[in-house]
């Protein structure tokens, strides 16, 4: 983790610092304030590390901390992919179901005056979706 992201996640990350290095006082964090160099510092100061052990311990934990947070915010992409998916294929099935009955329980001369009165309801919608569909049955036959 560089510089920006250090300063850009500072906020989220204090808590997360606070567990790691409990030493740490509220005051130290304020005066931190996102700088990697005053945390190295602090660091050194504190538990007596070098200046190299320090920046390693806080890069470690960073990179778990991103690693962490990255796989948090995967899983949690998933499961809103796999809910949406879920909830589009029973929205389908659904519609699929109505369409289905619809068509076993009406005659032709019902579904004809059911599409004239959608036309004449949508006119302007009807001539693009028209249009649409003779432009599409075209482009199929070259």
């Amino acid at each position: 983790m560089n510089q920006d992201m250090l300063s850009g996640n500072w906020n989220q990350l204090r808590g997360k610092l606070r567990t790691w290095w409990g030493k740490l006082s509220d005051d130290d964090f304020e005066w931190i304030s996102g700088q990697k160099d005053r945390l190295v510092g602090l660091i050194q100061e504190k538990y007596g590390y070098t200046r190299d052990q320090a920046e390693q311990d806080i890069d470690r934990c960073l990179s778990e901390y991103g690693a962490d947070d990255m796989k948090a915010k995967a899983y949690a992409f998933g499961e809103t992919a796999a809910n949406r998916a879920r909830g589009a294929f029973s929205s389908v099935a659904d519609t699929v179901d109505s369409a289905s009955s619809y068509l076993r329980d009406n005659e032709w001369e019902t579904m004809a005056a059911d599409l004239r009165d959608i036309i004449r309801k949508y006119p302007w919608q009807s001539i693009l979706l028209g249009a649409g569909l003779i432009y599409w049955i075209a482009r199929q036959r070259r």
